[in-house]
């Protein structure tokens, strides 16, 4: 449905967020930096795994190494946002981990191409973990 203060065909509206898409639970997130496959670019570290769920989900770490809290904060938000953004261009069924790169400037849009590129690189590893082919 709309959120408060959304307006229909918003791209609020279009791309929802919410609690439903994220990884929250201390023990989703340690399932992801156990068992999940891992790819990374020159601006993020992309973990995944399957979920079973029919949406994917989204977990943030930023480490202290970026920074004071006000910039790790900044970044999660980027990060959830852009992942918001593509959420529908990614491989469903997967919970996600993205993990920054310390020193690296992060944009909506650099983030955006990261994430599909990423994501359908680890969604290719975890298929062929798994035996499966693409078809």
């Amino acid at each position: 449905g709309i959120g408060v203060g959304q307006k229909r065909g918003s791209t609020m509206a279009r791309f929802p967020a919410g609690r439903q898409f994220r990884v929250r639970r201390r023990e989703d997130m340690a399932r992801l930096f156990d068992r999940g496959q891992s790819v990374r670019d020159e601006r993020v570290t992309l973990l995944a795994v399957r979920n079973g769920l029919s949406q994917s989900r989204l977990g943030v770490a930023v480490s202290t190494r970026h920074g004071g809290a006000v910039v790790r904060n900044r970044k999660k938000r980027l990060i959830r946002e852009a992942f918001r953004l593509v959420r529908a261009d990614l491989p469903g069924g997967l919970d996600y981990v993205v993990l920054p790169r310390p020193g690296k400037p992060l944009t909506i849009g650099a983030l955006q191409d990261s994430l599909r590129r990423l994501a359908a690189q680890v969604a290719r590893r975890l298929n062929e973990a798994n035996g499966e082919t693409e078809s």
